[in-house]
């Protein structure tokens, strides 16, 4: 009996060592487990048998860059693009509005300020954006690493003053209009081409379409219709307008044909305006027209005295210049490439990120209207300056765009000097040397075309890594060609991630 309780007993002890030891040994494990998860998220932590050492460290630090790889709040950049993609299955949504107000001394002929062509002109653009974008993975070799954008832009223009054509300033043309309209909608897909973890830098690449929502067709006055002051016209016919005189000499045989009405005199060698001369004045009359001028009270303010009354200065309907229109009438394409190298803390210049990139827009012809390709360069390199919270972003950007075209001929008012061959042909010109005042036929030119820089800070704040706001400057600090370049825009955005 006690040999009995005594192998009870023995057993009941050697049971709960073993049981102990169990737990003790899982216990153990899992501790040594535990560890092992809590040291691996400390990245550069060795693990593993010495053989294994370098390829857990080199793995590691690959893992760390590839993490940050991901787009983050402080080191995006405010205005430009960047080689960072949305983590698969992540949504942001964006929201931005720029407003530019351009005046006379921001339009430009030959790189210079055309004060005499737009000296009294105003013009106030307000550009909205709300942007969705999508991360995603195909899950297969070169299918990694995607984002698709989604741009809805509004565009809202408001045009007032006046012009004066080919710089005559006894002419001014009033130019208040306004458009609003929803502008041509972007779908974009970006590609991470290389990791920093892997190239020592990221490099992505994008392709677009553009579609055809907005419009075109936004136009000056009412309907293109404008009112113009010019010099006191010698008659009620001539105050109706030119399209009045030439109408009315077409009719009863003076000239014959409308274009006599300026300096054609013959037409395929035909003697079709009846041995008239082209319409002129003298040019000492029409300048005192001029503001300050001894008849500048005395100017004459009607319609638009040719087309109908519709300025037709870049198609027959009285349009804006493609480059303050909602949109171009086509569907038009864009590809591009942008890096970036981000900088860990101990670097030389410490935190921060560093980008750069292209994009070129190919945009077609509609309605005998050419807006001209864009190519857009940048540069930008956003420092945080404190915590995860505040950011500053110093950037360049050029934009290089194609010269647009306009199809069709308008009349130029401009002061003639008379040679020999306009005797006879050039109304007063009676004499070589005289100076007067005509309108001649020409091709309308180009509005806009030429390279603009321009420097931009930005501030970046993040209150939290879902949230960004930004506000920006955008100065102008290389003036185009030709057309109209605002010297500042200011940009506010925020960026909410879902």
């Amino acid at each position: 009996m006690k040999r009995t309780h005594l192998s009870v007993v023995l057993s009941t002890l050697f049971a709960g060592a073993l049981l102990s030891t169990s737990a003790l040994s899982f216990a153990a494990d899992e501790i040594a487990e535990k560890t092992v998860a809590d040291d691996y998220l400390n990245l550069g932590t060795e693990l593993g048998g010495d053989k294994y050492d370098n390829f857990f460290i080199n793995d590691r630090k690959k893992i760390g860059a590839q993490i940050s790889s991901f787009i983050v709040p402080l080191l995006a950049p405010a205005l430009t693009q960047h080689a960072y993609v949305l983590p698969p299955n992540k949504w942001r949504i964006d929201f931005s509005q720029r407003h530019a107000s351009i005046r006379g001394e921001d339009f430009f002929a030959n790189g210079k300020s055309n004060l005499d062509t737009f000296g009294d002109f105003k013009v106030d653009r307000q550009l909205t954006d709300v942007d969705l974008f999508y991360g995603f993975d195909l899950n297969k070799k070169y299918l990694h690493g995607f984002t698709v954008r989604l741009n809805i832009p509004y565009r809202n223009v408001e045009t007032d003053g006046q012009i004066h054509p080919n710089g005559q300033p006894f002419i001014g043309l009033e130019n208040a209009g306004s458009d609003a309209h929803i502008g041509d909608v972007g779908l974009f897909l970006k590609k991470k081409v290389l990791d920093q973890a892997n190239s020592g830098f990221g490099l992505a690449v994008v392709g677009a379409v553009f579609l055809p929502t907005g419009s075109n067709e936004g136009t000056f006055g009412s309907n293109g219709r404008i009112s113009a002051s010019r010099p006191q016209p010698p008659n009620t016919t001539v105050a109706q307008g030119f399209d009045a005189l030439q109408r009315a000499n077409v009719e009863n045989g003076t000239w014959g044909d409308g274009r006599c009405f300026f300096r054609n005199f013959n037409i395929d060698n035909r003697d079709v305006c009846n041995n008239n001369p082209a319409f002129s004045a003298p040019a000492a009359g029409v300048s005192s027209f001029a503001p300050g001028g001894a008849n500048a009270d005395n100017a004459f303010v009607g319609d638009f005295p040719f087309n109908n009354g519709v300025f037709g200065r870049f198609s027959g309907d009285g349009r804006l210049p493609a480059i303050l229109q909602s949109g171009t009438g086509s569907t038009s394409y864009l590809v591009g490439a942008f890096l970036t190298r981000q900088f860990e803390s101990n670097s030389i210049i410490g935190r921060g990120a560093l980008h750069g990139g292209f994009s070129h827009k190919f945009v077609s012809e509609s309605d005998g209207i050419d807006p001209g390709d864009l190519t857009t360069y940048f540069t930008s390199f956003v420092k945080p300056i404190y915590k995860d919270y505040l950011s500053l972003d110093f950037s360049l950007i050029a934009f290089d765009q194609e010269e647009d075209s306009y199809a069709g001929s308008i009349p130029e008012p401009e002061i003639h000097q008379c040679d020999a061959s306009d005797i006879g042909v050039i109304g007063n010109c009676s004499a070589i040397g005289d100076d007067a005042f005509i309108f001649e036929l020409h091709e309308r030119p180009p509005f806009s075309g030429g390279l603009t820089v321009n420097f931009a800070p930005s501030i970046i704040f993040s209150p939290s890594p879902n949230v960004r706001m930004t506000a920006s400057i955008i100065k102008r600090i290389k003036a185009p060609d030709l057309g109209p370049a605002p010297g500042s825009i200011f940009r506010f955005g925020i960026s909410v991630g879902l």
